[in-house]
């Protein structure tokens, strides 16, 4: 406590030492520890769904949607994944509420839920068998649209909606922030079973974005030659069809993160050089007041302390240092991220998976242990 205290006597004595060692801390731990939040919560945090590390994206040629005929070919053919499923876009026309209303939705095959490991908060997601063609139409509601078109109701499941004039049965909700195909129309607010058995025999009109969960031990190298044997036998038997063009298997978050990675990691590199320019500074002014406290320091030992009580008293300074720079930093750094959430607030639809994580970004605990890193 005495060593605190003459900390705090030698900043208050020189102001503007402790004024620019401070403010050129904070400036160098704020930047790096927003866009380190950033990085964290957009490449770092795994997907969240069930074991995300296996969830692949399989895509025709370099990126492209798969027809019915090969999407149902690629799934009875396969020994890689452990289940294959698709999706499709969709936007009906909500009418018979208060005000009618165009909605983003998605078509999607049996088992798709099931395999991302997400289940409805209220209610239930659709079966395999009102997936077939003629088993009714259900649908399932996103959290938001829950709340900001039927007012959080309860009552909901089992209620009635017109989709495109034709009656659809609310079945279940899905949990808050719940956002499926993280890389394609993460808007969408509704879904609703996909039957394909009328369209086992169609390989054109490619419309369906096809993801995967491999099996235990599959690598995706693995899958990639799976796939591209199938492909292969499909092209010699169906010519006219797109196998020709082969498949792509990407791990899905790797997709969901897309070109944003390098952006970000080069941001994040050039904000560690901030950091180290900000140090190397502040080295030079405690180098620079340390020769003009000589005197003071000689005097020490004439006065009975040891050298390690000196060294003791030097280091706390320059602990407290860092502690009220790390403090105004993570201040910084909270105000920064604010301003990044805003400057993306409208663009969901632009940067979808990115704007999606941009959400969740903050100073948690990971953030928290880089920004004390920083800050040591």
């Amino acid at each position: 406590m005495n060593d605190l205290k003459s900390a705090f006597r030698q900043l208050l004595k020189n102001p503007g030492f402790a004024a620019v060692a401070v403010l050129t801390l904070a400036l160098g731990i704020g930047a790096t520890t927003a866009i380190f939040s950033v990085v964290h919560a957009v490449l770092l945090r795994p997907l969240p769904y069930r074991e995300p590390e296996r969830l692949m994206t399989v895509m025709h040629g370099e990126g492209g949607p798969a027809a019915a005929a090969d999407f149902l070919d690629w799934k009875a053919q396969n020994q890689s994944f452990e289940s294959l499923v698709c999706a499709e876009g969709w936007m009906p026309n909500l009418t018979g509420r208060d005000k009618p209303e165009q909605l983003w939705g998605l078509h999607l095959s049996e088992g798709t839920f099931e395999m991302l490991g997400v289940a409805a908060m209220l209610g239930r997601t659709f079966t395999a068998e009102e997936c077939l063609p003629g088993k009714g139409l259900l649908v399932v509601l996103s959290y938001d649209l829950w709340r900001r078109r039927f007012n959080a109701d309860t009552n909901i499941l089992g209620q009635i909606l017109k989709l495109d004039g034709e009656a659809h049965t609310v079945i279940g909700v899905m949990p808050p922030k719940f956002r499926f195909t993280p890389y394609w129309i993460t808007w969408a607010e509704m879904w609703a079973p996909l039957p394909l058995a009328d369209r086992a025999h169609n390989r054109g009109g490619n419309s369906l974005r096809v993801l995967g969960r491999l099996k235990p031990g599959v690598s995706n190298a693995q899958a990639q030659t799976d796939m591209d044997a199938i492909c292969k036998r499909l092209a010699q038997q169906y010519p006219d069809s797109s196998n020709a063009r082969g498949v792509r298997v990407v791990p899905l978050q790797e997709k969901a993160v897309g070109n944003v990675r390098p952006a970000l990691l080069v941001l994040l590199g050039a904000v560690c050089f901030v950091l180290l320019i900000a140090c190397a500074n502040v080295a030079n002014l405690l180098l620079a007041r340390a020769a003009s406290r000589q005197k003071e320091i000689a005097i020490r030992p004439a006065l009975g302390a040891s050298r390690w009580r000196t060294i003791r008293q030097l280091f706390t300074e320059s602990v407290l240092l860092s502690l009220l720079g790390g403090t105004l930093g993570l201040l910084l750094a909270n105000w920064g991220v604010a301003l990044l959430k805003a400057g993306f607030s409208t663009q969901e639809r632009t940067f979808g998976f990115v704007f999606q994580r941009f959400e969740d970004i903050g100073l948690n605990l990971a953030v928290l242990s880089s920004a004390r890193a920083a800050g040591d």
